[in-house]
């Protein structure tokens, strides 16, 4: 038998080669050498913003823990939404009330109403603007047939030039614009079945009084009626509405057969139908207002004067109707005379009743903790608690010369704020404001004053440089929510 020959001993590739290489290479490295490339190189200033940072962060964390502990610790409360994301919305309001006991009470008073029918009326015309609206500068794509110009693309130059030219006020738009067809006619459809649905309810209600079978009773008034879920509207807004819906569905008719948005008719289609939406607004808060100012009386008598006295109240809401709404009119009216400007607490932030809590437990803790940290000694710390107490900064009073300064600086005019509430008592009380130039500086003394409706509340003067603001202007901090119409007043 042959012997095999021997094995050859594996030659390394040029590949493991440099493997070897880099091994020894990296492992030649002194310790030394590693340990300074892994240290940490910033400099004693960059270390000590990062420790500010980290320091700040850390109290921001606690500071949401402690303002979700505080919001959910306060009773009772009521959260009163016109949108519920687990619920109904647009339905004239809900109101949920959380007490001490663990207990948990919502409702939404006027769904058992004709609310939602009045509401919907009065969006009619606004809905049909939305419809419209983003074609309104769209007149350029009018033209052919659609706009009574004939066929265009079969005309020549000297033909084209003998044309009127085209009213852009009076038509816009094609309906073969699918988002300009297809989202009117899906409006449109949805305000048939309406009128449908309305035009069937009073054939069904006049079936069955003929027949004495009547839904409900047959003595209840007028009033009853408008405000009841099982009767039909009175037959003066019935009118109103079914003359408004098929205004609306003629309209729109028109403009999906001519294939035109017809401008002027639009505007005196809103025209015509304004003395509706109004009768349908006013009908639609007035079966709001019953229903809800019947069931915040019986809370407040059920809960007792002593657990109403410490209500809060939440209102969530959007910028449009942020400043005046029905439901904080409401709660206006029923909360003690001494907490309707510290307990009402209104905002656009919170999206849901989780959010709203906290939003409550910062509010409180703040005006907690801005007594305790600023106190209420000097007129400055007055400030600095109003700060923290309101819906104003608390670095605002600080903050106003510091932008002034920085307007001047770069060469900027600083602005009055003709559009603050604040500005009507400083041009109230300005030939009161007259402060006498100093001898010794130069300067004029600035008088630092908060107005509230009760009077004065507290004054302070100080001397002021040239570069503070312009002569004779004035800049203004106002402190609303729970301090009220209170301001700062600078004049120099």
């Amino acid at each position: 038998m042959a012997s095999s020959a021997p094995t050859r001993p594996l030659r390394p590739s040029i590949a493991l080669k440099h493997h070897h290489q880099a091994n020894r290479s990296l492992l030649s490295v002194q310790k030394s050498d590693l340990a300074s490339q892994i240290a940490y190189h910033g400099d004693h200033l960059k270390e000590l913003k990062l420790s500010a940072r980290s320091t700040n962060n850390l109290i921001r964390s606690h500071y949401s823990d402690f303002i979700h502990e505080v919001g959910r610790s306060l009773f009772p409360v009521i959260i009163f939404t016109d949108y519920e994301v687990d619920g109904p919305s647009g339905v004239g309001s809900t109101l949920t009330l959380y007490r001490a006991d663990g207990s948990q009470t919502k409702v939404s008073p006027a769904l058992q109403t004709n609310y939602e029918l009045y509401k919907t009326c009065g969006h009619l015309l606004m809905g049909l603007g939305v419809e419209i609206g983003p074609y309104l500068a769209n007149a350029s794509l009018c033209c052919g047939d659609l706009v009574g110009g004939g066929d265009i693309g079969n005309k020549n130059s000297e033909e084209l030039d003998s044309e009127p030219a085209f009213d852009s006020s009076r038509a816009i738009g094609y309906v073969e614009d699918v988002s300009w067809g297809a989202s009117l006619t899906e409006y449109l459809q949805r305000v048939r079945i309406y009128r449908q649905a309305l035009m069937r309810a009073v054939e069904v209600e006049a079936v069955a009084e003929d027949m004495n079978l009547a839904i409900g009773s047959q003595e209840d008034d007028e009033e009853d009626k408008h405000n009841s879920s099982h009767g039909l509207p009175p037959l003066e807004i019935r009118e109103t509405m079914f003359a408004m819906l098929t205004s609306v569905i003629d309209f729109c008719e028109s403009c999906l057969s001519t294939g035109v948005l017809d401008v002027q008719r639009w505007e005196q289609l809103n025209q015509e139908n304004f003395p509706r939406i109004k009768q349908c607004m006013k009908a639609a808060v007035k079966a709001q207002a019953d229903a809800c100012v019947r069931k915040i009386i019986d809370w407040r008598e059920m809960i007792g004067p002593k657990e109403w006295k410490d209500l809060y109240v939440v209102i969530p809401t959007v910028w449009a109707v942020g400043a005046e709404n029905p439901r904080k009119t409401m709660m206006r009216q029923f909360m003690d005379e001494d907490r309707i400007d510290s307990h009402i607490i209104v905002s656009e932030y919170p999206r849901d009743h989780g959010e709203a809590r906290t939003l409550l437990g910062r509010i409180v803790g703040d005006r907690s903790i801005g007594r305790f940290v600023f106190g209420d000694d000097t007129e400055e710390q007055k400030v600095k608690t109003m700060g923290l107490s309101s819906e104003v900064d608390v670095v605002q009073d600080d903050a106003l010369p510091a932008i002034w300064d920085a307007m001047k600086s770069n060469g900027c005019p600083v602005r009055r704020n003709q559009s603050s509430i604040a500005m009507q008592s400083v041009e109230r009380t300005k030939s009161t404001q007259e402060m006498p130039m100093s001898k010794a500086t130069g300067h004029r003394s600035v008088n630092v004053s908060t107005i509230c409706d009760s009077g004065l509340y507290m004054t302070q003067t100080r001397s002021m440089g040239e570069n503070f603001l312009p002569s004779a202007s004035y800049h203004t901090c106002n402190f609303g929510g729970a301090i009220g119409a209170a301001e700062i007043v600078m004049s120099c």
